[in-house]
């Protein structure tokens, strides 16, 4: 049947993406099919119009697109092959796998032909079967506090939906609560951050589907049939904030001093505290690092509030969908000792003068150097860790310092006219509304001066800022009595840490890494999963505030709109069942259950990774979609353009390890043309039988990638081990196979270990003269 079929291949330059790298007319007449075709944007209405025009015109078959990663685009081209059934069009990944990771255009484009043909092979085998769609609980959690995860969790509670805010810290608020002024480049003024902050937080206080929980955090996480179920360790505060008045009597019979985080070290707090005035929760916390647990604290509490013995406790929590708020750092400014941070009281960070001059700040607004006195000159330093090729610097721009510097060097010269402020930048990045006030600052009499400082020398209690006036090519000594270093934003400690709970990809950054970053801005690469805030790069509020709207409406759309699962999953015979039972035991996803005497399968809990298949006696079960042969058929497919001389190498990878090796095609590393990339719903779905007719029918290696925290992984381990035993055994080199752990953020690693195993099949191919 698979010869007489009409098929149509549409290849996408890509706007050049593809096309500089791939000649597509060598392509094109490769190809032996019905119907090819070529577009510039081939994902774009028109190139929809031209795929169902040739489909209804040609009566086409089966479709295979050469174009980007399926990974992004599937779902597109998917829709643009109706009225064929979605499943019988397949992707070639030309883009992100061919021409983003080889640089020769005879050697790309010949991969290219190959990976086409593979695609074409496996549609032959390709069945029509329908998507499955299945509803997933209400309940969301956001991870994070701030303001972005606050106007998240009340976008989702003003429409119906119950959220449980997990925050690491005692208290809500994040960094905007610490800025004390907040700037709008509209009003050109400087305005009050709390008091923005506290209409949004009473509105979240009093919203009865927001649940708050402050100490806590996420330690672990799994999914099962649409839902995650998340493990929060919730740390003691040793005190009930129920019965709690906030009277601070507590705080002023302790006796322990401690360095006041809220305050970024500037003042002392007591180890039982209260964070700052309107904080939330409404009550006081004990530092549990800091206390002595001497007992006066609670012996003067009239409430009976206080409790020291109370313990961690770990919470189960059931969400149908996650988002990320967690937020940002502020580099160590110890990073760059030319810059003198710490040796000196007077060289402060834009973090420290913002507490500094806020009126709940540790000098109530004055700013005063170590001395007391008002600073006569304040130098601000630009890029301190951004923009920066040094180790343990960041390449990228942290796109909001040139306006904060801006903001607090305006509101230094409208408190204290006659202080001189300057300062000294790489290259002032406002972009939009932000350039008019960059130009108000400047007509405030702040001066600006391009340059990088390289040194900032301590003389008597004065300091001599060494810099380069790279727009007159000269280099000055500024004399001032007070530096500001506009330190960088990066990742915060609790943005790494999620990102592998979860297993979410990452930027080179650390950054949490958006699935697409133009077209789906705050969805992760794992479903359910978005991302708000600076956890997804660095931003102001108001980007941060507008990208928690958009994440808490993708939610909405993700919880009513259900899930769709692709229905490569276990089909059950009824009749052929005897309730055995033997499935259940050998199903790790816990998939199957006997319900009313009948066997079920949980659609949203099936990996479709077959191994109920090997165990049931009466060939009750089996798997949609025609696996099987599809992976033979792409593997003839790639074999079958094999050239003298050629080396060709198979790696197969499942949604994981693909969306890694997409990563890095995005990050333009490279490996050999010689890896050929084949995506499986499993990877336990490559059956030794596979693995043995790649071998024996011309490949020269074969690679396998799983995440370790695949349920599956020790399963696949093992069975490659035993495929390695058998290859051995019919004394050929079992180094020929290859089996690795893959993640999604360590690309770089995957990319490594693709080269490595391209040479080591080379020098195996040497030495027994293949």
């Amino acid at each position: 049947m698979s010869g007489d079929l009409k098929i149509g291949v549409f290849l996408c330059e890509c706007g050049g993406n593809i096309s500089d790298t791939v000649d597509l007319d060598e392509v094109r007449q490769s190809l032996d099919v019905e119907v090819i075709e070529q577009f510039e944007n081939l994902c774009s209405l028109n190139g929809r119009k031209i795929i169902r025009d040739a489909i209804i015109e040609h009566h086409l078959d089966r479709v295979v697109i050469g174009a980007c990663s399926p990974i992004s685009h599937e779902k597109t081209f998917q829709d643009y092959v109706k009225p064929l059934n979605p499943y019988l069009m397949d992707m070639a990944n030309i883009r992100e796998q061919c021409s983003w990771v080889h640089d020769d255009k005879q050697k790309a484009t010949k991969k290219a032909i190959t990976l086409i043909n593979a695609s074409i092979e496996k549609v032959k085998q390709s069945d029509e079967v329908n998507p499955i769609y299945c509803q997933t609980p209400d309940e969301v959690a956001v991870i994070g506090g701030g303001i972005a995860g606050m106007n998240a969790a009340l976008s989702l509670a003003r429409q119906g939906i119950k959220v449980t805010i997990i925050e690491q810290s005692p208290t809500l608020g994040g960094h905007m609560a610490k800025i004390g002024k907040v700037f709008s480049p509209v009003k050109i003024a400087e305005e009050c951050g709390m008091c923005l902050l506290n209409p949004i937080l009473n509105d979240l206080v009093w919203n009865e589907n927001i649940t708050v929980w402050t100490n806590s955090k996420v330690i672990s996480a799994n999914r099962h049939a649409g839902t995650y179920n998340l493990i929060v360790e919730k740390s003691p505060r040793f005190v009930d904030i129920d019965k709690c008045i906030a009277c601070g009597k507590c705080s002023d019979v302790c006796e322990v001093n401690v360095p006041d985080d809220w305050n970024e070290g500037l003042s002392l707090r007591k180890a039982i505290y209260r964070p700052y005035g309107q904080s939330y929760p409404e009550a006081y916390v004990i530092d549990g690092d800091a206390c002595t647990k001497c007992g006066e604290c609670k012996r003067q509490c009239m409430m009976d509030a206080i409790s020291l013995k109370q313990k961690p406790e770990k919470v189960p929590l059931q969400v149908g969908s996650v988002i990320i708020a967690t937020g940002h750092q502020l580099i160590d400014p110890n990073k760059r000792p030319d810059y003198s941070y710490k040796r000196h009281p007077d060289i402060i960070t834009q973090a420290e003068l913002g507490r500094i001059t806020g009126v709940n700040g540790p000098t109530k607004g004055k700013l005063l150097k170590a001395n007391g006195e008002v600073p006569k000159r304040v130098v601000m330093i630009q890029c301190v860790g951004s923009r920066d090729e040094k180790p343990d610097g960041h390449k990228y721009c942290s796109k909001i310092c040139c306006s904060v510097a801006s903001k607090n060097a305006n509101i230094i010269k409208h408190k204290y006219p006659d202080t001189d402020v300057l300062i000294c930048y790489t290259d002032v990045r406002t972009p939009g509304m932000f350039e008019k006030y960059y130009k108000h600052t400047q007509s405030n009499e702040v001066r600006f001066l391009r340059g990088r400082p390289g040194e900032v020398a301590v003389k008597e209690d004065n300091f001599i800022v060494r810099v380069e006036n790279t727009i007159k090519g000269e280099f000055e000594e500024i004399e001032c009595d007070m530096v500001v270093l506009s330190t960088a934003m990066e990742p915060s400690e609790g943005t790494k840490e999620i990102a592998k709970i979860l297993n979410i990809g990452t930027t080179e950054d650390s950054f949490i890494k958006e699935s697409h970053p133009k077209i789906k801005p705050v969805t992760t690469d794992v479903q359910g999963v978005f991302v708000c805030g600076t956890a997804q790069d660095p931003k102001d509020i108001t980007d941060s505030i507008m990208q928690a709207t958009a994440a808490a409406s993708k939610v909405s759309e993700y919880n009513h709109g259900g899930v769709e699962v692709e229905p490569f999953i276990a089909d059950i015979d009824h009749e052929k069942c005897q309730l055995c039972g033997d499935c259940l035991d050998k199903c790790k996803f816990k998939a199957l259950s006997i319900i009313d005497d009948e066997l079920v399968l949980d659609p949203m809990s099936c990996d479709g990774c077959g191994k109920c298949l090997t165990v049931c006696q009466q060939g009750a079960i089996n798997i949609n979609g025609n696996i099987d042969e599809k992976i033979f058929a792409t593997i003839n497919g790639v074999l079958s353009k094999k050239g003298d001389g050629e080396r060709i190498i198979l790696v197969f990878l499942d949604t994981i390890g693909y969306t890694a090796a997409d990563n890095i095609g995005v990050n333009r590393l490279n490996y050999p043309e010689s890896i050929h990339i084949i995506k499986v719903h499993s990877v336990n779905r490559v059956r030794p039988s596979h693995i043995k007719h790649a071998l024996d029918n011309g490949a020269d290696g074969v690679f396998i990638g799983e995440f370790p925290g695949d349920l599956m992984y020790d399963e696949v381990e093992r069975k490659i081990e035993m495929v390695k035993t058998q290859i051995a055994d019919a004394d050929e080199n079992p180094n020929r196979l290859a089996f690795s752990k893959v993640y999604i953020p360590y690309f770089e690693g995957l990319a490594r270990k693709l080269n490595d195993f391209d040479k080591q099949i080379e020098n195996l191919n040497e030495i027994e003269g293949v």
